[in-house]
């Protein structure tokens, strides 16, 4: 089960539209426009070493406002909001931080099962977001 930080979250929405980028890590499935602006779609399946959904796409987007901009997070489900207060959260064991290529921040337990906080600002590299910025401004994607 994953987290997210609830000051970076905008909305959860239907799936939408995904055109492919080209040459993006794998967890990157495209770019959709999200309330009018194009924004990079992460596959969180992917994203964490699994596999598509069947039908090849996750049941949810979670549209998340990072410094870069937006982009949305493509989800199986959604369980709602939870408060948890960050002493009941641990930091991620140096092993796993150098195979999570940054993208844990912390990790802790709810409801007897693991639960990772996704550090959302270190989903897509730097150089992604110059290429995604560069495509949408040459009205493409």
């Amino acid at each position: 089960m994953c987290a997210l930080p609830l000051e970076e979250v905008e909305e959860t929405m239907r799936p939408l539209p995904v055109a492919p980028v080209s040459a993006a890590p794998v967890f990157v499935r495209g770019v959709s426009l999200v309330r009018g602006a194009p924004a990079p779609v992460v596959s969180l399946a992917m994203l964490l070493g699994g596999a598509l959904a069947e039908g090849g796409a996750g049941r949810r987007f979670v549209s998340l406002r990072v410094p870069e901009g937006r982009m949305a997070l493509e989800v199986d489900e959604v369980r709602g909001l939870r408060w948890m207060e960050e002493e009941g959260l641990d930091s991620v064991p140096p092993l796993l931080r150098a195979t999570a290529s940054g993208h844990l921040q912390h990790l802790g337990s709810f409801d007897g099962r693991l639960l990772a906080l996704l550090g959302t600002s270190r989903l897509l590299p730097e150089e992604l977001w110059r290429r995604l910025e560069t495509s949408s401004g040459q009205g493409g994607a």
